[in-house]
């Protein structure tokens, strides 16, 4: 399920620009069933396919960040995180994408007043643990499921992922 490569972030503020990438986006497909939970975007880069998950209760006017703060520390916002990378990587091989098995990277964009460095260290741990990290250890697994999990901020990202422009929105 192609997609327009720039994506708006959903409290308006911030534009992601993915064109040099191939870019699917499976909400579509995960609605049909109860128990499917994508990521916002599967980025394919020319080395790398990105799991992108973008949470933002930064800005003024976010959508309720105080209910945001509570969630951050419940097992039901890991479970919820984790799951939407074990659905998203069933759509994305259904779909038959990453046919070279290029490695596998989730990343986990949090933008809160309260999300330091700390909280991000906490969040990585907490969510790491539910992904198939150990279990890509075993000799009957052929492929490689997932190759690192970030939790990063804006700045971080904007770092990490120079080739991705992220612009505020006027």
């Amino acid at each position: 399920m192609m997609s327009s490569t720039t994506y708006r972030d959903e409290n308006g503020q911030y534009e992601f620009d993915f064109s040099s990438c191939s870019v699917c986006q499976y909400h579509s497909l995960a609605r049909k069933t109860t128990v499917l939970s994508d990521v916002d975007f599967v980025i394919t880069a020319q080395d790398e396919v990105i799991f992108f998950e973008y949470k933002n209760a930064a800005v003024d006017g976010a959508v309720n960040p105080d209910a945001f703060q509570r969630k951050l520390n419940t097992e039901e916002f890991y479970r919820k995180t984790a799951k939407k990378f074990y659905s998203s990587l069933f759509l994305h091989w259904a779909c038959r994408e990453n046919e070279t098995d290029l490695p596998i990277v989730y990343i986990l964009l949090i933008e809160h007043p309260e999300v330091d460095a700390r909280v991000r260290k906490m969040l990585r741990s907490r969510i790491y643990r539910q992904l198939p990290v150990e279990l890509q250890q075993e000799e009957a697994i052929k492929r490689k499921l997932l190759q690192k999990f970030e939790v990063l901020n804006l700045y971080e990202w904007q770092s990490s992922y120079p080739g991705f422009k992220t612009v505020a929105v006027s």
